[in-house]
């Protein structure tokens, strides 16, 4: 699996998310308590998460808002310069079919759950 090469354009935060754990790389939106959760597939989330974290703990995220290259999570396999999509569980994909444009794709993932890199595009 590749990994992330940079993260270009980001300035992380932390964020506290609700009792589950999160990997690296998903989408993840906030919630009215002030913690995030993760994103379903038809929201483009405030956040992705940069670090993975265990149950309540921290993690840091970057947002989603800012633009910015972001490690993403994929729900299939998608190719360097391919549109990037919400997914569910917070993944991103290619497919747009009741999705939201979140970006573009600058590192490629061969498959569901394989880190790939996302420009991310500011909100239409």
């Amino acid at each position: 699996m590749p990994t992330h090469a940079s993260y270009i354009g980001i300035v992380p935060r932390t964020a506290i998310p609700t009792a589950v754990a999160l990997v690296r790389g998903v989408r993840v939106t906030k919630d009215t308590n002030g913690t995030v959760a993760v994103s379903a597939l038809g929201v483009r989330g405030d956040y992705v998460t940069i670090t993975s974290c265990d149950a309540s703990e921290p993690v840091q995220v970057a947002s989603m808002q800012g633009g910015g290259k972001v490690p993403a999570l994929a729900s299939e396999a998608a190719t360097v310069g391919a549109a990037a999509y919400s997914a569910a569980a917070g993944k991103f994909s290619v497919t747009a079919t009741d999705a939201i444009l979140v970006g573009k794709w600058t590192m490629a993932a061969s498959g569901n759950n394989v880190i790939g890199e996302v420009e991310l595009s500011n909100p239409a």
